[in-house]
């Protein structure tokens, strides 16, 4: 065959080629068409988060508090359910999971569309059995998800705080969280969540039919990061445990009170309590309990209905020691006392018992004012029975003499009413930090009520304008044009009154007296780290510093000495160990409403010649300061100083 006759084969045989090529182009596109146009339509990409592992929790050596770990999960994926198998679905997943069918549709429809949501966590045998029934569970799958772990229990359950699915303002303050995914709801898990909380992953995936039929390479997770407490664990269970005890003493010092024939004061158990032990030098806070508590780990897959009202019931997620309000007592008798020296606060002229010349007040139980205005109490009687003597400031802080305190109020309502002076005890106290939130980094941090003139003519206003407020002030004094009193100024001297604070604000207060005049914010938290790296750093922060005359806090300081030596507190103390000499505080009791008993307090200090400790010990009903409150801080500062620690055993009755 010639060469243009094998061209021409060849070029015939391309043409066919083609030809045939052309024809099957044409077949896919326009004869198939539009079958490929529908398969398309049925199949989708989807592309999901994958949830983070919070990040740990641990206490200031490095001690595991919190974690999270990989376990098994039921997912359902709404883009592999069909309508007709949502019903059956739901009915199955709630037969296997003992969980109502009703809740299971709640979370399907919360969801969404295009939802996927866990259902539950289960353990090995119910994965297991769902793996190998998956035709019975469209949609379902098995995932390990990052799920919380609360390694101390109830231990600083109120520091650390709990999970929960966010709410609408959630969701509308942070449009990036998962609806479905736990955040931070108190506590250190909510003020530090954006930390804790990682970012999520994602996979993307296509179906068709309501099968996967591509899954492409998922992108992982980051882990949140590690957030380092304040909070020495050792010493934490050691303060929980010691306010335990003290809860248990208050009930048994109340029954021997009523066998021996005491019953005033002595009505209802006592069940709750706080404590704090803060740094004086930098405003950490080294432990922080309050009881009643609950344990963290309830909330992980959403608290039982039961459960949650009994702990409502107990207020038991309320944090006494940085949220609960309770007139300080005699515990502000320091704030008082450093009002009197750093004011020259004149003792009253004219009242029987006092002598103004001397500094001296006759602290024999009662103080007759048949000159003080009308509408105060004309009779003020003191905690104890008998005469302790004629006592000077020194004397009277030691052995916590209302009369003697009531007699410095009264020297500024004589001298200074109506004047700018009027409030140098309110003043003192609010330069302290009492009246306003400490700035704690924590979800509960309320203001409080320092009274004085000017608040109690705005509540009677408002109680004029509005007789459905709430009763602030009792009635009589709706009607008079002054509602302020020299008996409330009296009652504020003494800790009593409209006076409201919270432990962590006095032991906040009484690092500031002793330290110099720094008032710390407290903080909890003191760095995040990630890998190694420093996300954040917390450290001395001074929210005021207060003008004190060294002569006067080195005076105080004695002076709480000589309470836990000779004073209200010494039979607590009592062979405290070799660095009693080093050691202070001051005991109150708190009056509360008519229907409940004394609150009981004490406030220490260690060591003397070089504060570095505030432990504040409050026993909600307690009873009696020294005889409840002060051995529980005795066994509190036993352990900060060293000592061999002691049972907890009654003291003697004392404000």
């Amino acid at each position: 065959m010639s060469l243009a006759s094998r061209v021409a084969v060849l070029f015939a045989v391309c043409l066919a080629l083609f030809g045939l090529l052309g024809m099957r182009l044409w077949f896919i596109q326009v004869a198939e068409g539009a079958e490929a146009a529908e398969v398309t339509e049925n199949q989708s990409w989807v592309e999901i988060d994958t949830p983070a592992p919070r990040g740990d929790i641990r206490d200031r050596k490095g001690e595991p508090l919190v974690t999270s770990r990989f376990v098994p999960a039921v997912v359902v994926d709404r883009h592999l359910v069909t309508r007709d198998q949502k019903d059956v679905l739901i009915q199955r997943l709630s037969a296997l999971l003992a969980i109502p069918a009703e809740e299971i549709a709640e979370m399907y429809d919360a969801a969404g569309v295009n939802g996927v949501f866990p259902v539950a966590t289960v353990d090995s045998v119910t994965a297991y059995q769902i793996k190998e029934n998956l035709r019975q569970f469209p949609g379902v799958r098995i995932e390990k998800i990052p799920q919380r772990v609360y390694l101390v229990g109830d231990t600083l359950a109120h520091v650390i705080g709990q999970l929960g699915l966010p709410d609408a303002q959630d969701l509308e303050e942070r449009p990036e969280l998962d609806p479905n995914v736990r955040i931070g709801q108190s506590g250190v898990e909510a003020v530090y969540d954006r930390y804790l909380s990682g970012e999520p992953g994602s996979i993307a995936y296509r179906v068709a039919n309501g099968e996967i039929v591509v899954e492409n390479r998922e992108v992982p997770a980051t882990p949140g990061a590690t957030v380092y407490l304040t909070v020495d664990l050792a010493l934490q269970e050691i303060v929980e445990q010691a306010l335990r005890d003290g809860i248990a003493l208050s009930n048994e010092w109340k029954q021997q009170r009523r066998a021996d024939g005491f019953t005033d004061g002595v009505r209802n158990e006592t069940t709750r309590g706080a404590a704090v032990v803060l740094d004086a030098k930098t405003g950490a806070v080294v432990a922080m309990a309050s009881v009643p508590t609950y344990d963290p780990s309830l909330f992980v897959a959403g608290i039982d209905e039961e459960v949650y009202r009994q702990l409502t019931e107990q207020k038991a997620f309320l944090n006494l020691a940085s949220a609960g309000l309770y007139p300080p007592a005699s515990t502000f008798k320091a704030i008082t006392y450093m009002a009197a020296l750093e004011n020259d606060i004149p003792l009253p002229q004219g009242v029987e018992g006092v002598d103004p010349s001397s500094g001296l007040v006759h602290c024999d139980g009662r103080l007759e004012l048949s000159t003080l205005d009308d509408g105060s109490p004309q009779v003020f009687l003191d905690w104890y029975q008998g005469d302790k003597g004629w006592l000077d400031l020194h004397g009277a802080f030691e052995q916590s003499c209302n009369i003697y305190f009531y007699s410095l109020a009264l020297g500024v309502w004589q001298n200074w009413k109506r004047t700018p002076r009027e409030t140098v005890i309110q003043d003192l106290a609010r330069r302290l930090g009492l009246g306003s939130p400490t700035g704690v980094d924590l979800t509960s941090d309320p203001t409080g009520i320092v009274p004085d003139r000017e608040l109690f003519l705005a509540w009677q206003e408002r109680q004029r304008e509005d007789p459905e407020a709430p009763r602030l002030l009792d009635p009589s004094r709706l009607e008079l044009d002054d509602p302020w009193f020299g008996g409330d100024l009296m009652n504020v001297a003494i800790g009593q009154g409209a006076l409201a604070v919270t432990p962590l604000q006095m032991a906040v207060a009484y690092a500031a007296l002793t330290n110099g005049g720094t008032v710390w914010r407290p903080y909890v938290v003191e760095q995040i780290r990630d890998d190694g790296r420093m996300l954040f750093a917390n450290g001395p922060e001074a929210a005021a510093q207060v003008s004190l005359d060294p002569a006067n806090v080195e005076s105080l300081l004695t002076d709480l000495n000589r309470v836990v030596t000779r004073g209200t507190a010494a039979a607590a103390f009592a062979g405290f160990g070799d660095s009693l000499s080093r050691v202070g505080g001051k005991t109150g009791t708190g009056q509360s409403l008519a229907n409940l008993d004394d609150h009981a307090w004490f406030i220490g200090v260690a060591p003397i010649d070089d504060p570095r400790y505030v432990v504040v010990v409050l026993i909600e009903e307690g009873g009696s300061g020294g005889a409840v409150a002060a051995p529980v801080a005795r066994y509190i500062m036993q352990y900060l100083m060293g000592e061999e620690l002691d049972p907890i055993v009654a003291g003697a009755a004392a404000q």
